[in-house]
């Protein structure tokens, strides 16, 4: 059997949680310390991450084109997919690690949320213009794509300016903000949008 068959059995013998994004997926691994693995919704392509005492060990991508092992399968991942976890019997897992280990844990890392600091609370109702300005270090950041979510769902893309600066019309109220870098990892951060940033830009430094 290959290795996906190899999972796809695994799978088939457990019973899935309910779906959950990447950035939810690693947090309630690690707070559990579970082991198992991890399917995407997407099918194609398809990603599995393998879970050893809750921390993601290995990762493949399976697509119609081939498969891609470890930190190149987990490179690729946009930070939107959906996860259903598989409870999953330790020793085949780790097996099965051997052959697609994770080896930079950065790369997920940098997909769970930091704050950007706040002005005050969030304040409900209203609506304005929320303006950020990226930079690394002191440069500004030309041609970054930068995605805002909420609940799990995007509500806003657009690139930086020569400034590096970007600007989303959005509702008051707490949101994720994606930077998508070019070596196709993410970072993500949370804020939230209120009255008091109105008219102000928000350096966020992604050094």
């Amino acid at each position: 059997m290959t290795n996906i068959e190899i999972m796809e059995s695994l799978i088939a013998a457990s019973a899935g949680e309910a779906p959950s994004s990447v950035q939810d997926l690693l947090q309630k691994a690690r707070a559990k310390k579970v082991c198992g693995i991890a399917r995407s919704l997407q099918k194609d392509p398809r990603w599995y991450i393998l879970f050893l005492a809750g921390e993601p060990e290995g990762a493949v991508l399976n697509e119609s084109k081939g498969m891609l092992f470890g930190n190149t399968a987990v490179y690729l991942l946009k930070g939107t997919e959906q996860f259903i976890f598989y409870p999953s019997d330790g020793p085949v897992v780790e097996r099965l690690i051997l052959g697609c280990r994770i080896y930079d844990r950065n790369i997920l890392n940098r997909m769970l949320p930091s704050d950007i600091p706040q002005v005050a609370p969030v304040k409900e109702g209203g609506a304005g213009v929320f303006s950020m300005k990226v930079v690394k270090g002191e440069v500004p950041l030309h041609g970054q794509r930068v995605s805002i979510r909420k609940g799990g769902q995007v509500v806003g893309n657009d690139f930086t300016s020569r400034e590096g600066k970007v600007s989303f019309r959005l509702l008051f109220g707490r949101y994720e903000c994606v930077v998508h870098l070019r070596d196709l990892s993410t970072r993500v951060y949370e804020f939230e949008f209120n009255p008091d940033l109105i008219g102000k830009v928000v350096v966020l430094d992604i050094t």
